[in-house]
């Protein structure tokens, strides 16, 4: 594989190689990509998304929820994550082939300005839940909390991949262990059939879970390739993939139990009432960490593919300071359906690069050397995104973010096909 040799950069030993590719003696082993990618999997969100399914769906069903939407997690990062541990490169430069040079610089600001949005929101929430964990304590009042919260969370994403890791290998075990400890604690003091029993009046139906368990990480599976880029081969991505969606599904489990068998209103109420405020601290602490630095850091690689050259380690500073004081300023909150609506249209970028990679087997083209020939913008890429967004909302059943993909799928390979053909004639 080729490398693009920038004068411009200079690569110290937090380099991560940002705007080319991650040449071979650099890719690191099948348990580093399995701990980073749980670490950005692994909030704690992932336990309110388990402690909702426990107040929509009977226990069987949410059980089957989160196996079913962590299997389809897998596979979609699988093969978005293949693609970059193929071609060494993070997603917004991956997008340079189905959607154009410069249409890939929109992808990357699309995506950054999501990540961006995530990471602020992030770093409020976690402000207000140290709060509510230590209401007395002046460092956890929620602007100070969300301060120390947003310099922490951007500390690793500054470092780079050898940051994230680090804490990743410190962090994943530890929220791995806590959060099963939680889950059988909650057994062991309510009992299995407690948790068993405990349904909601009118229980939703399996198809919900799923898709509440599929929007708890489907920006992330998109974005696999940001860190399986580092990945020595697409099997390495594979076992990385399926370690970090069975602890994603043990940290369902664990706030699905939680709150099934405590019956309180929240995760936090509920692992107060099982004693157990310090792992609760713990857990918002290193979940929210491991998982809002990769918020930042993708945001980072999106907005170097628009400019080439850039210092990461300032962009990631920078932005990481700006949306932390917008975070201190309470005002995130206001953007947060915007980001909902960025939440519907960012699975069908994955779902070009999937088809254009795999169904039209256009990887052989995917090049990132120095002689390497872009298009300017290709709209039919552009057409499919809108196209397989608009229908996957408008059809309103199943999951949203499933729908979205398959559909641009079908629409992107259809387009394509009848482009081909077209010129084909035309010549």
């Amino acid at each position: 594989m080729d490398n693009i040799e920038n004068p411009n950069v200079k690569e110290d030993q937090f380099y991560d190689y940002p705007d080319k590719p991650v040449p071979k003696d650099k890719r690191r082993s099948q348990l580093n990509i399995a701990v980073v990618t749980t670490g950005m999997a692994v909030a704690m969100s992932t336990l309110y998304t388990g402690a909702s399914l426990a107040q929509m769906l009977t226990y069987k069903d949410a059980v089957l929820s989160i196996i079913i939407g962590c299997v389809i997690l897998g596979i979609v990062a699988t093969l978005t994550g293949g693609i970059g541990a193929d071609k060494g490169v993070s997603f917004s430069m991956l997008a340079r082939y189905p959607f154009g040079r410069q249409g890939s610089n929109i992808v990357g600001l699309v995506f950054a300005v999501s990540m961006l949005g995530w990471f602020s929101y992030q770093c409020g929430y976690f402000g207000e839940t140290i709060h509510l964990l230590q209401p007395n304590a002046a460092w956890a009042s929620p602007k100070v909390a969300t301060f120390w919260g947003g310099i922490l969370m951007m500390s690793t994403a500054i470092v780079g991949f050898k940051g994230m890791t680090l804490l990743s290998i410190l962090a994943s075990p530890l929220l791995l262990i806590m959060c099963v400890y939680s889950g059988i604690e909650a057994i062991n003091q309510f009992g299995y059939s407690a948790v068993v029993q405990a349904a909601p009046a009118n229980p939703a139906s399996l198809g919900v879970g799923i898709t509440i368990v599929i929007g708890g990480w489907i920006t992330g599976a998109i974005l696999q390739p940001d860190i399986s880029r580092y990945a020595k081969s697409k099997k390495s991505n594979g076992v990385g993939v399926a370690i970090a969606m069975i602890v994603f599904a043990l940290a369902n489990w664990g706030g699905l139990v939680i709150a099934k068998a405590t019956l309180a209103s929240t995760i936090m109420d509920g692992l107060i009432v099982l004693g157990l405020g310090t792992i609760a601290l713990l857990i918002v602490i290193l979940g929210q960490w491991t998982s809002n630095d990769n918020n930042l850091y993708s945001a980072a690689l999106g907005i170097i593919n628009v400019k080439p050259g850039s210092n990461k380690h300032k962009i990631t500073a920078i932005c990481g300071v700006i949306f932390t004081l917008i975070a201190i300023a309470g005002i995130q909150g206001y953007f947060v359906n915007f980001l909902q609506v960025l939440g519907t249209f960012l699975p069908p970028f994955g779902g070009v690069l999937i088809a254009d990679y795999y169904i039209l087997k256009q990887g052989d083209k995917y090049r990132f050397d120095e002689d390497a020939k872009y298009e300017k913008v290709k709209p039919l890429a552009f057409v499919s995104v809108i196209i397989g967004g608009l229908f996957a909302y408008l059809l309103g059943f199943g999951s949203t973010a499933i729908n979205s993909i398959i559909i641009t799928m079908v629409v992107y390979v259809i387009l394509s096909r009848v482009e081909k053909k077209r010129n084909i004639s035309s010549n």
